[in-house]
């Protein structure tokens, strides 16, 4: 028997990360608890999952028009006919896996998680709690189904506009998108002066320019620090060449400790990467995107002022001389990072505190 079920689905890495970093964050604190995680495409079928992932890889990165579309759908339309569909099609197997979990509570990381296990609550009359977790900065209709009982939310604003569409205040919490333990620092004592390295995480990209490496490697005021995940094809590719001021690396298990170095973090728009940094009060200079979610991370960097928004990597350059002509630039970002952050720790607690109430 489960006490939490924790139900993610493999569509990019965000998901999962924030399933991991629930499950370590509880049971750093209730060490009794049983958790497990569970990715409901490997529950259906593994094949599904793995045509699933490269599906979506395909769509966003060569079709980005087909998947806003579909994404739009999702959005803005209450029960959307897509996620519908799906559930539909595969409720009755998700049903037979809780069944034998028996879980007392269960926490969603995937908008389709959250649809299906509100479609098992009503057709089952199953008594179990749902906890969504959105792990963008979006308010989409895709997140939000009535069979709800807590919502974990990334800011204010989100909590705000969930409310607006007729979610019940009393069930919405704002913790920021959930970051493993190595990302929250509660006290940085920040100085710029302390460092000297520019971090480029190049999950999800496919190539960076070799001008833009030139100019890196001649570029004396900063190092540079380049991170290409998964992604061994670009490893090997960029580990080819040697460079004086540059340092590639592939995936790396201390990237709290590389951000803890570094001025800047160079990153594309997923909503883990931002609030990693903002743990970190690490100021952003995010890769601009019209894919659908990524949309509502960069107005959320935009607004709360956290960073800087480039259209392309090649720009990075005109971005440094710009820094280092306005070094004050960096405190100012820091400033806002920490008015952010300090919404989130107090409610980080009570979500630990209110999930447990409801498995004990």
């Amino acid at each position: 028997m489960t006490d939490i079920l924790i139900l993610t689905a493999s569509f990019g890495m965000g998901h999962n990360s924030v399933s991991k970093a629930l499950k370590e964050q509880i049971e750093s604190e209730y060490k009794h608890v049983k958790i497990v995680i569970a990715d409901i495409l490997e529950i259906l079928n593994p094949k599904v999952k793995n045509f699933s992932s490269k599906m979506y890889s395909e769509l966003t990165e060569s079709y980005p028009s087909v998947y806003n579309k579909l994404y739009d759908i999702k959005v803005n339309n209450k029960n959307n006919i897509i996620d519908n569909i799906f559930s539909n099609l595969c409720y009755k197997k998700i049903y037979e896996y809780i069944a034998i979990e028996k879980p007392n509570l269960i926490i969603s990381t995937f908008p389709l998680c959250s649809c299906i296990v509100a479609k098992i609550k009503e057709e089952y009359n199953v008594d179990v709690n749902l906890i969504t977790v959105i792990t963008d900065v979006v308010d989409s209709w895709e997140w939000i189904y009535k069979e709800t009982n807590k919502y974990l939310v990334p800011t204010n604003e989100i909590k705000n506009r969930l409310i607006d569409k007729g979610v019940d205040k009393n069930i919405i919490i704002v913790t920021g998108i959930p970051v493993k333990k190595e990302f929250i620092n509660k006290d940085i004592n920040f100085s710029v002066h302390d460092k000297n390295t520019i971090l480029i995480v190049l999950s999800g990209i496919d190539n960076i320019s070799k001008d833009l490496l030139y100019k890196l490697n001649n570029y004396k005021d900063y190092k540079i620090k380049i991170v290409t995940g998964r992604n061994e094809k670009l490893y090997k590719k960029l580990s080819d060449t040697k460079y004086s001021n540059i340092e590639i690396y592939g995936y790396v298990n201390n990237l709290n400790q590389m951000m803890d170095e570094s001025v800047f973090i160079v990153t594309k728009p997923g909503g883990v990467t931002i609030f990693e940094s903002i743990n970190k009060e690490l100021p952003l200079i995010v890769i601009n995107s019209n894919i659908g979610q990524e949309k509502g991370n960069i107005e959320f960097v935009k607004q709360n002022k956290i960073g800087i928004i480039i259209e392309e990597l090649d720009n990075l350059v005109y971005i440094l001389d710009y820094h280092k002509n306005n070094p004050d630039i960096v405190n100012y970002f820091h400033k806002n990072i920490k008015k952010i952050k300090r919404t989130l720790n107090y409610d980080r607690l009570l979500f630990i505190e209110s999930v447990i109430n409801e498995v004990i």
